[in-house]
């Protein structure tokens, strides 16, 4: 029984005091836009996960679509999101439907602003 109040009461505390609750590393979103609705947003923050954007104007549970581009790259991937979270101007979007080209995209913006070629990139 004490071992089981024990391991809630530290789970309990990580999710309370630990704003970041992304399974994903997060990684300078520069040089990725996000074009919703006719408007080109900037990236603030990006993983395989979701990415982060600001003055969006969204509820926490609204799910919707997205294209995600890098700056100067082709056809940008198209994505399903979800508003996971918000604090300020800051609104935090997970992807629910991540397919491989919208990972390989990811990968190859973290590849290019680490200067670890893709392959060797571990997410964790």
């Amino acid at each position: 029984m004490f071992m089981k109040r024990h391991i809630f009461a530290a789970r309990e505390n990580v999710q309370i005091g630990d704003f970041d609750r992304r399974r994903h590393s997060r990684h300078d979103g520069a040089g990725l836009v996000v074009e919703l609705e006719g408007q080109s947003l900037p990236v603030i923050d990006v993983s395989t996960g979701g990415i982060s954007l600001r003055d969006l104007d969204r509820k926490i549970g609204d799910r919707f679509r997205l294209v995600l581009t890098r700056s100067g790259g082709l056809a940008g991937i198209a994505t399903e999101c979800e508003v996971v979270g918000k604090e300020g101007r800051l609104v935090r979007l997970t992807f629910t439907r991540p397919t491989l080209p919208l990972l390989r995209l990811v990968v190859a913006h973290v590849s290019t602003l680490t200067g670890v070629p893709p392959h060797l990139l571990k997410f964790e």
